[in-house]
């Protein structure tokens, strides 16, 4: 991983490991944290979701800069992260998640414009 971006480095398997691992672990505890109140100090925020997403795009790069038979081995893996997220998550113009991350979301993922239906992270973002 290079240190100055935090991205990871082209055709760097134990990355791209990593970080779909990183997703996938993010994605369970997002998912997990529906069922608990807002008031749970162990609840993510909406600014913990902006970190999972950026986690995602860092998963797509490292995906991207792998040899093809790598990345396809990789990839049922975030795939299946991927799918986790669409379960719980619904179709979201991206608006708050852009002022949530302080980024312009031309470009990016689908993942950036998707959100929890429910749980406190949906509290969290109706102050946008």
């Amino acid at each position: 991983m290079d240190i100055v971006d935090n991205k990871p480095g082209p055709g760097d398997g134990h990355d791209a490991l990593r970080l779909a691992k990183a997703w996938f672990l993010h994605v369970e505890k997002l998912d997990s944290d529906r069922t608990l109140p807002p008031t749970d100090h162990t609840v993510w925020t909406e600014h913990d979701l902006a970190a999972a997403l950026f986690i995602r795009d860092f998963v797509e790069d490292a995906l991207a800069g792998l040899e093809p038979g790598l990345a396809d081995r990789v990839r049922p893996d975030v795939t299946a992260a991927d799918d986790l997220f669409r379960s719980f998550t619904v179709e979201d113009p991206g608006d708050r998640m852009a002022k949530v991350a302080d980024i312009d979301l031309i470009g990016r993922g689908w993942w950036w414009f998707r959100v929890p239906a429910s749980g406190p992270i949906v509290q969290d973002l109706a102050r946008y």
